[in-house]
């Protein structure tokens, strides 16, 4: 990414005490603290216990890289009395708590926001489950793969007649993630205009499964989808090989059916074979013969053609070869992981407008880094505040 000047970002002066472990919670709090928020991180003695998770370079978890920079790192145990007492002015000083802790873990340890919110009545409290907190599930424990499981998404992924396919990446956890920062921006609108803080309730399962939304109907009526492989089940879009790798394709429509077939030599679909009836009823005989025109021709010289012709079409990239673009498209940031050493990261999610450009935004913090620097700021405090009300409501 270029190097702007400094921002203070579109989040400044908003506190986020962030209580969160492994990938959807610690997320959030990063795209928030990507665009200034001050997130602190409190984490128990012995650390997130992503702070070890493979993979690792040069002994910092380059997992952990991806989702924590940014933050300000503070220990403490929240089953003590005084890690209680912390908590509690820390609370009072804050905008938005952000978990991903189980459904019950934040009212055992005393700051839920059923708890906290007569209290403190501009708290937005930002909760991330597996199922949502009013679900008849809500203190059954998820995982990323139990959430894709559960969707109906992997059932019909994959080759017909084969296994349920989940994705290889976590990507349960990352809409997750989205969802809750969209959700605490939702809030944080909300309480400009009334005051009033609230809670986001977000449920990593009804977060993804949304993303299959156009079979919702179709699975009530009783028509269950089926695997069909990479091809999209109501227009021409599906991958094919090519001599040295696999492209995707998608004519998708009249005029660029049209075109497609006369581009591959097949002037008789495009004057016989109305673009409807081809995916309909002829898809099979019109597959294999893309597939057997690919086949004769290298990817570059597939993609050549069709973006030619304004075809939509790319190249199926492996993980490298997309990683390889990415840096080249400046679509990647390089971080100071905790040990000191660097980790290249994907970029930040939403753009660039409102980007904290500061010397903290691009590192990620050891444990407990700023213990001190936190706790010095509240020793200076006035006994009992202030408390942090919102400065329009003041």
């Amino acid at each position: 990414m270029s190097e702007d000047p400094p921002s203070p970002g579109a989040l400044t002066g908003i506190r986020v005490l962030e209580l969160t472990h492994a990938i959807a919670g610690p997320q959030c709090g990063q795209i928030l603290a990507d665009r200034g928020a001050d997130v602190i991180k409190i984490e128990p003695p012995e650390g997130d216990s992503s702070r070890m998770a493979r993979p690792v370079l040069r002994g910092d978890s380059v997992y952990f890289s991806c989702h924590n920079r940014g933050k300000r790192s503070i220990t403490l145990d929240l089953k003590s009395a005084g890690g209680k007492q912390v908590m509690d002015t820390l609370v009072a000083q804050s905008d938005i708590i952000l978990t991903n802790y189980s459904a019950a873990v934040p009212t055992k340890l005393g700051w839920d926001y059923e708890q906290l919110k007569e209290e403190f009545p501009w708290l937005i409290f930002v909760h991330i489950t597996g199922f949502g907190r009013t679900s008849p599930d809500a203190d059954r424990r998820a995982y990323d793969g139990i959430i894709q499981s559960m969707s109906g998404i992997p059932a019909s992924t994959g080759e017909p007649g084969q296994a349920p396919t989940l994705s290889s990446a976590f990507v349960a956890d990352h809409i997750a993630s989205y969802s809750a920062a969209l959700g605490a921006m939702f809030a944080l609108r909300e309480r400009e205009r009334t005051g009033q803080g609230s809670l986001v309730d977000i449920s990593m399962l009804d977060s993804y499964a949304a993303g299959s939304a156009h079979f919702l109907d179709a699975a009530l009526s009783g028509a269950e989808p089926q695997p069909s492989g990479n091809r999209v089940a109501t227009a021409f879009a599906n991958t094919f090989h090519t001599t040295d790798g696999v492209v995707y394709l998608a004519p998708i429509g009249d005029a660029k059916w049209r075109l497609f077939s006369e581009l591959i030599g097949r002037d008789d679909w495009a004057e016989e074979i109305p673009y409807r009836e081809m995916v309909d009823s002829r898809r099979d005989e019109a597959e294999e013969f893309v597939e057997r025109w690919c086949a004769d021709r290298s990817t570059g010289q597939v993609i050549g053609i069709m973006d030619d012709a304004g075809i939509p079409c790319g190249p199926v990239l492996t993980a490298r070869q997309y990683a390889d673009r990415a840096v080249d498209a400046g679509a990647t940031l390089t971080v100071t992981a905790p040990g000191g050493g660097t980790v290249v990261t994907p970029g930040p999610i939403g753009g660039t407008v409102g980007l904290a450009r500061t010397p903290r935004s691009r590192a990620v913090p050891q444990l407990g880094e700023h213990s001190d620097e936190i706790l010095l700021g509240l020793a200076k405090l006035p006994r009992g505040g202030p408390r942090r009300v919102p400065t329009k409501f003041r």
